[in-house]
Formats: structure tokens, sequence, C-alpha cells
């Protein structure tokens, strides 16, 4: 998906004018975090400073908000918070020198969209694995320390509970 046309702004003459730039992104803006597993509720507030240095233009990044993703234990959805902020100096391409200090931030200065510079951030924000914070607000941490009895008092059948007593005559 393209960026909109006001979406795209020219990093150069913004940081000339030392710019403040703040928006608000919602999930239906953001595809690779659709992508990358997020849900509906996601949110986030980016706040972007412009300035310059040695002639380039630099982005001050500070990113916050919320992206809803599906706990890794009970697969219902759990808020990851991000609070993500960066020193960016933009350059046209991957082999640019970069002034340290500064994150390389790849884009046509003249052409910068703001949504995808957040996004990148959102995503450098996520955790690896994202789960409640609280086991007792994951349901599949009270599904695994329940006995091996279904919902009828029998227990549960294990078809695969034999397997090892024939694995250990087959190595005899």
């Amino acid at each position: 998906m393209s960026p909109a046309p006001a979406d795209l702004v020219n990093s150069v003459e913004l940081a000339g004018r030392s710019a403040c730039v703040e928006r608000e992104v919602l999930l239906p803006q953001l595809a690779a975090l659709r992508e990358a597993g997020a849900l509906s509720g996601t949110r986030a507030h980016a706040r972007l400073q412009f300035a310059t240095f040695e002639g380039r233009p630099t982005i001050e990044a500070v990113v916050e908000g919320q992206v809803l993703l599906p706990c890794q234990r009970c697969l219902e959805p759990c808020v990851c918070a991000i609070d993500e902020s960066a020193q960016l100096v933009v350059v046209d391409s991957d082999s640019a020198t970069v002034p340290g200090g500064f994150e390389p931030y790849v884009a046509d200065p003249e052409r910068l969209s703001l949504t995808a510079l957040i996004e990148e951030q959102l995503l450098l924000g996520l955790p690896l694995v994202p789960m409640h914070s609280d086991r007792d607000a994951c349901a599949a941490a009270t599904e695994l320390e329940a006995p091996a009895t279904d919902a009828t008092g029998q227990d549960k059948q294990r078809p695969f509970e034999g397997l090892r007593g024939l694995l250990g005559e087959d190595e005899s």
C-alpha cells in the first residue's frame, strides 16, 4: 500500500525549520504491524522532532502506544505497551555513513513517509514473546494446571501413553 500524499513529508525542509510533528496512528494504517499479528485496538502516538546535523536531516522519534497481540500462553489478546525513542539520521542508502549517536533511517529525504517511520519504531518495540504479565490473567495457565480428567470426571484418553514402554522394549 502506498502512503497517502499527506503522509509524505520533505524531511530536509522540516529539519531546516526544526519542525516538530505529532501523529496518531491506528491499526488500519499499519500494514506491517497487522502482518506481525497486531489486533484491533492497536494505537500509537508519535512525536517527531526534526533537526539538522552535518547537513543531514535528523529525527528525534518518540513513539508511545499499545499494540494488542495474541498472548503466546493463552492466545487471548494482551496489551503490549510501547515506549520507543531513537535518534535517527535520514539516509538515502544502506551504504551511507552515519554520524555517531544516530541510527540510520533509509528513505528518500524529500518524500519521507511518517507512518512508515512510526511503524518501524513500533515493530522495534514489540516483545519477542508477547504474553500477559500476570499469569493469573492468562487462561492457558489454569488449563495447564488442570487435573487429567474431563468435564464428566472420567480420565482423559491418552493414546500415546504406552509408547514409552514400547520404545523401551525395542531398545533391549
